[in-house]
């Protein structure tokens, strides 16, 4: 375990100079990737993560039941990225100024509560705003807990591993991305809320206590001069200068924020509309598209996990063009004379090819920007990449849950598919451009 003041790894700096300028430090290493620390790190969050994926599906698929309308429902969605975007500076902040440990054993113990709470007022007459409140909450609750969670892997693997291990936690992400929905939609559609609310709920209490029992990150407390808000500012003051002084990071976000709006605001408000709205499909159908999407992005992390060093931040254009093409074979799709079982099992082949290309340019962008931030840095650049990274987000959930309701499904996909490729050009210009000096 490399511990922050450990003397057996190189310094950051020192390993990022022995590679090709722009270029973090990869390849394989004589030391083990699953270290105890990063094992334990990852056993919780896989339980925490899967009781986020039951919320977020669960809850505005029901919203979705009830009311049948697409504007509410990506409202609903957008609604719980506000808290998100804002409080993710500040996570980043308690990320690298706090002990990790503590911060996610207390969040994870509070969504538990929260989901016991939700389940004991599911039969309000105000569940449309008791909804949006607790997915706020959850989202605010997520804004502090991975900022923790990515500021704690750099301490707790070897440097030249990161790579493969952000491929790990992504994989972790995916694997409950496929139970989270599959299992949510099954028994939400044969059983109702209440047990897969229960379920969500144990799953955050089960993280709290494993995090509480196992985990332990190095920790040493940084000098704080001045009062709480003055560090915080200036601690944000100083990652944001080290995001300008490196243009390619800058871009990196900027091209994330863009591809969040256009390409992933598609998939979340359009997938779930398309199938129970326009196809007339079955939640259970819903939920093993959402876990399609999830196998997708495990297969992506897997191939970024088994071929470390392959996929840099030069790959990251390559990539973006394979989600460019699946949103325009989605909108050739639609337009087809093809039942609506045919249709959706098209998008099934489709999500699944789209989401290797995005899961591997995620890993490749997430783990340039990690390596490329000094350690005192690497929660805040992170929390500051979420933030921006998903500023976009609730707009375009909005402006295609209202497109939805107004125009063919095929043209809401043609067009994203044109701004995700509008975006692929202008990264692959900048990065010609940065990478060659």
């Amino acid at each position: 375990m490399r511990g922050p003041q450990s003397e057996d790894a190189p310094p950051r700096a020192q390993v990022a100079a022995s590679q090709p300028p722009h270029e973090p430090a990869r390849g394989r290493s004589g030391e083990p990737l699953f270290t105890p620390g990063f094992a334990a790190i990852a056993i919780a969050q896989a339980f925490s993560l899967l009781g986020m994926e039951i919320l977020q599906f669960v809850l505005p698929l029901h919203l979705l039941n009830l009311t049948g309308s697409g504007t509410l429902y990506g409202t609903v969605l957008a609604a719980g990225f506000i808290p998100y975007t804002l409080l993710a500076p500040i996570g980043g902040v308690v990320a690298d100024r706090t002990r990790k440990r503590g911060v996610m054993a207390a969040l994870d113990a509070l969504l538990a509560l929260v989901m016991a709470a939700y389940l004991a007022c599911s039969g309000s007459d105000a569940l449309v705003a008791i909804t949006v409140a607790v997915l706020m909450f959850a989202f605010a609750a997520q804004a502090l807990y991975q900022p923790c969670v990515q500021s704690a892997v750099p301490h707790v693997v070897a440097p030249a591993r990161l790579e493969q291990a952000v491929a790990v936690t992504n994989q972790l992400s995916m694997v409950t991305g496929i139970g989270g929905p599959v299992v949510g939609g099954l028994v939400f559609g044969f059983c109702g809320l209440a047990p897969i609310a229960a379920v969500s709920a144990a799953c955050f209490a089960v993280s709290s206590l494993l995090v509480l029992a196992i985990v332990r990150v190095p920790y040493d407390p940084p000098a704080r001069t001045a009062g709480l808000l003055a560090t915080a500012c200036a601690d944000l003051s100083e990652a944001l200068g080290h995001l300008r002084s490196h243009p390619i990071m800058w871009q990196t976000i900027l091209g994330a924020t863009l591809v969040n709006l256009f390409g992933s605001s598609f998939i979340n408000v359009g997938s779930p509309y398309i199938v129970t709205e326009s196809l007339g499909l079955s939640n259970q159908l819903m939920g093993v598209l959402q876990g399609a999407l999830a196998v997708g992005g495990l297969a992506g992390g897997a191939l970024v996990a088994t071929r470390p060093g392959s996929f840099g931040i030069r790959s990251v254009p390559r990539l973006l063009v394979g989600v460019a093409a699946g949103l325009a074979a989605m909108a050739v799709l639609l337009t087809l004379p093809l039942p609506p079982l045919g249709v959706y099992a098209g998008m099934l082949a489709i999500y699944l090819g789209t989401m290797v290309c995005c899961m591997a340019m995620s890993i490749a962008a997430t783990s340039y920007l990690q390596m490329e931030s000094p350690g005192t840095l690497v929660g805040k650049v992170m929390a500051l990449t979420l933030m921006l990274a998903n500023f976009a987000t609730p707009l375009g959930q909005i402006a295609y849950g209202a497109a939805f309701d107004r125009v063919d499904p095929w043209l809401v996909a043609a067009l994203a598919a044109l701004a995700v490729a509008l975006v692929t050009a202008h990264l692959a210009r900048v990065y010609r451009r940065e990478l060659s000096r």
